[in-house]
C-alpha cells in the first residue's frame, strides 16, 4: 500500500503537466509541431525517470520478501524496510539506517539482475548478525553472507543465480580456501536443518552478549569450535553416542537433546529427560535445543517436556519450529521432518568492558 501511494504521488505531477499542455494545444493549434516536440521530450523524461523508480520499487519489494523469510527463520532478526536511491557517477555509494529503513544509495546498472544482486548483498551484509559481525574473522563474516545469499537466491530465476555466482561467489569463495571450507561446513549443518535455527540463532545470541566488548581472537576461536561441533553433530550416524551434544565454549554455551526413545515416548514417561536436562543446567548451558520427530506423538511429548522444564527450572520457551532434515542412517541420508523447541535460560551472562561501552552510549 505504501509503495502504491508513493507511486501515485510521483505520477501526479507529470499528469498535471500533460493535461496543461493538452489544454494549451487546443487553445493554440498553430503551434502544434512545437508542442508535439515538447510532449515527446517530456514523455521521454517521464518514462526514463519512471523506469528508474519502478526498478527501485521492484528491488525493494523483492528484498523485503527476503526480510520476511529471515524473520520467519530467526525470531530475533530485526526486520526493517528497504529504500533504494539511485545516484550519479559523481556521487559516492553508501548505505545507512534512517527511520527504521535501510537506505541504499547505489548507481543504476543497465543490467537489472546486477542491480538486484548488489542491493541484496548489501541488505544481507548490513542487517544479518549486525552485532556479532565485528567480532568475527573476515572469512567467517563473508562465508555466512555468501551462504545466506546462495540460499535466498536459489528461489530466484536462473539469471539471478548466475549473476550472483559471477559477481560474488566465484570472486570471494572459489578463490579463497578458508571461505570455501566454511561454506562446505554450513552445507553439512544445513542438511540436518540446523543452519538457521541453531548456528545463526546462536551467533545472534552471541552478538547480544558481547556487543560492548573489545574485539578478541578468543571469540573467533569460539565460533570456529562451535561450527565444528555442529558439523560433527550433523554428520553423525543416528545412534552414535560418542559424538558430543553439548557445546561449552567461553562465550557460546548450548546443548542439543535428542528426543527419540520410542518406549518412553509411547508411555509418556518424561522423567528420564527431565533428569538429564537438570544435569545439563549444572554445566551453565544457556540454550537447550530439544529435537525429535515431527510426528504428532513425539511433538506432543517434546511439548510436555518443555512445559515441565519451564514450570520447574529457570528456562523459558524461546521458539519452536518444524523443519526438513536429511539424517544419516547406516551412512545413508534419509529425508525426515523434525520438530525443534529452544529453551533459553533467564540468566544470560553478558561480557562487556565498561570503558569500551562508554564509546557507544550517548549521555
Amino acid at each position: 500500500m505504501n509503495v502504491l501511494l508513493e507511486l501515485l504521488k510521483y505520477l501526479s505531477g507529470p499528469v498535471v503537466i500533460i493535461i496543461t499542455i493538452l489544454i494549451l494545444l487546443i487553445k493554440y493549434p498553430e503551434k502544434v509541431e512545437k508542442w508535439i516536440s515538447l510532449l515527446l521530450r517530456l514523455f521521454y523524461f517521464i518514462t526514463k525517470k519512471g523506469e528508474r523508480t519502478l526498478i527501485a520499487f521492484d528491488i525493494q519489494g523483492r528484498i523485503n520478501e527476503y526480510s520476511k523469510l529471515l524473520k520467519k527463520e530467526l525470531p530475533n532478526f530485526t526486520q526493517i524496510g528497504i529504500k533504494v536511491h539511485w545516484i550519479t557517477e559523481k556521487e559516492t555509494p553508501s548505505e545507512f539506517i534512517l527511520k527504521d529503513r535501510l537506505v541504499i544509495r547505489m548507481r543504476k546498472h543497465p543490467n537489472q539482475n546486477k542491480n538486484f544482486v548488489n542491493a541484496s548483498m548489501i541488505f544481507i551484509s548490513k542487517l544479518l548478525l549486525t552485532k556479532v559481525k565485528k567480532y568475527l574473522s573476515k572469512s567467517q563474516k563473508e562465508s555466512i553472507d555468501l551462504y545466506v545469499a546462495k540460499k535466498l537466491f536459489n528461489k530466484e530465476r536462473s539469471e539471478i543465480i548466475d549473476q550472483f555466482f559471477e559477481d560474488y561467489f566465484s570472486v570471494k569463495a572459489l578463490s579463497n580456501d578458508k571461505i570455501m571450507e566454511l561454506i562446505e561446513k554450513y552445507e553439512i549443518i544445513d542438511k540436518v536443518g540446523l543452519f538457521y535455527p541453531v548456528l545463526i540463532q546462536e551467533l545472534n545470541f552471541l552478538g547480544e552478549k558481547i556487543f560492548y566488548k573489545p574485539k578478541s581472537f578468543n571469540i573467533i576461536k569460539d565460533v570456529k569450535s562451535f561450527i565444528n561441533f555442529l558439523v560433527k553433530y550433523a554428520d553423525r550416524d543416528i545412534g552414535e553416542e560418542e559424538i558430543p551434544k553439548n557445546f561449552e565454549g567461553t562465550y557460546c554455551r548450548c546443548g542439543i537433546v535428542i528426543i527419540a526413545r520410542s518406549e518412553k515416548i509411547a508411555i509418556g514417561d518424561i522423567k528420564p529427560f527431565i533428569n538429564y536436562l537438570k544435569k545439563l543446567l549444572d554445566y551453565k548451558l544457556e540454550n537447550i535445543y530439544l529435537i525429535g520427530s515431527a510426528q504428532k506423538i513425539t511433538r506432543e511429548f517434546i511439548d510436555k517436556i518443555s512445559l515441565e522444564v519451564q514450570n520447574n527450572f529457570n528456562l523459558y520457551r524461546y521458539f519452536s519450529k518444524t523443519y526438513n532434515a536429511q539424517i544419516k542412517i547406516n551412512g545413508e541420508r534419509k529425508e525426515v521432518k523434525n520438530y525443534l523447541v529452544l529453551l533459553r535460560s533467564n540468566e544470560i551472562f553478558s561480557y562487556y568492558d565498561e570503558e569500551y561501552q562508554k564509546k557507544f552510549i550517548k549521555k
